[in-house]
């Protein structure tokens, strides 16, 4: 069964999906991520679900803030491609790992909800100047 995805319930989607990342939360990304989710961080690892959901569940990725901004999304069928502008307060083990990020999220309708099934970020671009 597939979900019909609008602009409106994938910005929702977003922001229960920031939510969760902000607040550590493992329960709920576990119902957000498609059972093949691949993420890749911003310096180029490679990250399966279950490898997403450990930061968390032990605790190695702490997030005092994570905001979303600037949603471009694209319809395409039953997936939508998501790019927009992220900004993190956190901790990796004890390396800081606060930042602002450009991300590419793959949202699927799957099983009749909206799921994440792929996530690209990169370090933001300084602005140019002249």
């Amino acid at each position: 069964m597939s979900t019909t995805l609008s602009e409106h319930a994938v910005a929702n989607f977003v922001r229960d999906w920031s939510t969760a990342e902000e607040r550590g939360d493992h329960t709920a990304l576990d119902g957000l991520l498609a059972d093949d989710f691949v993420g890749v961080g911003p310096r180029g690892f490679i990250r399966s679900r279950e490898q997403w959901l450990e930061r968390y569940r032990s605790k190695t990725v702490r997030n005092s803030s994570f905001e979303v901004s600037d949603l471009r999304i694209r319809i395409l069928g039953g997936t939508a491609v998501v790019v927009a502008a992220q900004t993190q307060e956190s901790v990796n083990g004890d390396a800081d790992a606060s930042g602002a990020f450009r991300f590419t999220l793959i949202v699927t309708g799957e099983a009749g909800r909206l799921r994440l099934a792929g996530l690209h970020l990169s370090p933001r671009a300084a602005a140019a100047s002249g």
